[in-house]
């Protein structure tokens, strides 16, 4: 009865796993932002990103962070609050919040006027989670061609 138990515990856990080393495989893009919650300081940005698995097995991303640039400089970072399943062979889109503080983003449009150009590139870190902790690979989320 026990090595059933142990047998079944660990097939569940490969198959967790395989689901997990799936995201290796999927491709990121950014869909869409929505600004509110206008301070002082600051105001709030929801965006959704589409997540597309080409695999054969369904991926799941138990956590994305994530650092948006702007010509090199650094705007905002944030994370991802909860599991997203992403169906084999489909496209599935999260959405997450942030701050956007104007003191941080300030530099990157007077850098951006200077240089008469803003180059964006939003860095991500896809993290597994294992019995061990997390496990991380970098990602790039995409933005869609002008």
């Amino acid at each position: 009865m026990k090595n059933s138990l142990a047998i079944g515990f660990l097939l569940i856990s490969c198959a967790g796993m395989q689901e997990r080393l799936a995201l290796k495989e999927c491709t990121f893009a950014f869909v869409s932002v929505r600004a509110y919650d206008f301070r002082f300081d600051r105001m709030k940005l929801d965006f959704t990103v589409k997540a597309k698995n080409p695999n054969q097995v369904d991926a799941v991303l138990d956590r994305l962070t994530y650092t948006l640039y702007i010509n090199e400089l650094d705007v905002f970072s944030g994370t991802t609050g909860e599991q997203v399943k992403i169906p084999t062979g489909k496209s599935t889109n999260f959405a997450t919040t942030v701050t956007l503080t104007y003191a941080k983003i300030g530099p990157a449009l007077i850098e951006a006027i200077k240089l008469e150009k803003a180059q964006y590139e939003l860095k991500a870190q896809v993290h597994i989670a294992t019995v061990l902790g997390d496990l991380t690979y970098p990602v790039t989320i995409t933005f869609p061609d002008k």
